[in-house]
């Protein structure tokens, strides 16, 4: 009877005429050593070496043990060896196999699988306001007619991953780390926005759990951008609300009474999402706001909470301890291209 640290294949990349077999944790790959070679650098030198004598075998072939995750491995070896399986975007993927791959072919020296992933992982993280605001009003339409609204988009337009995932918070202690360790710091200063709007949510044993995959300089660095996200929603975004009307004003009694009202409604909302600067006041709020105030205010608040929330997106990355948007352009087109 097989037990569970008995060696098993992994069929889909069990090849008869493979000549080298792979084996990670208990999952064994047979596999081709002169693509791997042609593939990676890395490989090419370990597999140079010659084999001693004694040297264990599986069905004739030498055994060469990673000590990388399975799951990992199975990825990354199928992203090299089924030329459909990891395709380039837009085409669909899931974050566990973008997660794989790029961790190993940054590893190993895969440059081609690495910039892929790379592309993949990068396609829901925006450096730019106008790019976020644009697909977030794209997941809202696609609410309805998911599949039709995905077939039309462009490119830059498309995610290629179920962002879903994120929702479950286990997966911040895996990107946070691989995007340092791979160096793609410019999705890190919306992914620390997004765990930030969790913390209220989230149980103290959930935040710890997350805190001890990430390291000691990015748990401090989280708790103190959020800290600072968290007070921007009050001092800085929502301001506008309680601005002296101008004298441009064409009804003050009624634009000071709207104003009040809104800002009772802010703070109800601010208890829903009290670290998601950008999410309070959308369109739903303007339009019903936009009834009850003269048009000259209206204009005015609109262009002041426009440029309060600029300000604020201008200075996220600063919240972590990160480099300017236009640095982390750079370093993103510097990996990447200019994609998105």
């Amino acid at each position: 009877m097989q037990t569970d640290d008995t060696p098993h294949r992994t069929p889909e990349l069990w090849f008869d005429d493979g000549n080298i077999v792979i084996q990670a944790e208990n999952s064994q790959f047979r596999v081709h050593r002169g693509i791997l070679a042609a593939r990676s650098p890395v490989f090419r030198d370990m597999l140079s070496f010659p084999q001693p004598s004694d040297a264990e075998l599986v069905e004739g072939c030498s055994l060469v043990c990673f000590h990388d995750s399975a799951v990992e491995v199975n990825v990354f070896l199928k992203a090299i060896f089924d030329s459909e399986f990891f395709m380039e975007h837009p085409s669909r993927t899931e974050l566990e196999t973008i997660v794989g791959v790029l961790r190993l072919s940054h590893k190993y020296e895969v440059p081609y699988l690495q910039r892929r992933a790379l592309i993949h992982l990068s396609s829901p993280f925006c450096t730019t306001l106008s790019r976020y605001d644009r697909m977030v009003a794209l997941a809202d339409l696609a609410e309805s007619g998911k599949d039709a609204l995905e077939d039309h988009l462009p490119a830059k337009d498309t995610i290629s991953w179920p962002t879903e995932v994120l929702d479950d918070e286990t997966f911040f202690g895996v990107l946070i780390p691989l995007v340092r360790e791979v160096g793609a710091i410019w999705v890190l200063p919306q992914l620390f926005y997004h765990l930030s709007a969790r913390f209220k949510a989230l149980a103290e044993e959930k935040i710890l759990k997350i805190w001890t995959k990430i390291g000691i300089n990015d748990q401090m660095t989280s708790f103190r951008g959020h800290e600072i996200q968290g007070q921007s929603l009050t001092v800085d975004v929502t301001t506008f609300l309680t601005d002296l009307i101008g004298d441009d004003c064409q009804s003050d009694r009624s634009c000071a009474r709207a104003r009040l009202f809104a800002i009772r409604i802010t703070r109800e909302v601010t208890r829903d999402l009290p670290s998601m600067p950008l999410e309070v006041w959308g369109a739903a709020e303007w339009e019903a706001f936009g009834t009850e105030v003269c048009r000259n205010c209206l204009v005015s608040l609109r262009e002041k909470h426009r440029a309060a929330r600029q300000a604020f997106w201008n200075k996220l990355p600063e919240m972590y301890k990160l480099p300017p948007w236009e640095e982390l352009e750079k370093i993103k087109v510097e990996a990447i291209g200019k994609i998105f």
